[in-house]
């Protein structure tokens, strides 16, 4: 959804950037089975990177 959102011009590119970083898919769910611990802390550090990068794109309008 987000990319055809940033296809029609609908979307900025900082979104689909801050998007991207922080869907992991399926790549997580081993770490879930393992540790669901671990699993909490990737992904908090996740969403703040992935909010980090949204926030300096719309900083510097991209």
């Amino acid at each position: 959804i987000f990319v055809l959102l940033f296809a029609q011009g609908s979307l900025p590119l900082s979104i689909l950037l801050a998007s991207s970083i922080v869907q992991d898919g399926h790549g997580s769910l081993p770490l879930l089975a393992e540790t669901p611990k671990g699993f909490i802390w990737a992904k908090v550090i996740n969403i703040g990177v992935g909010a980090i990068a949204g926030v300096l794109g719309i900083v510097f309008g991209f």
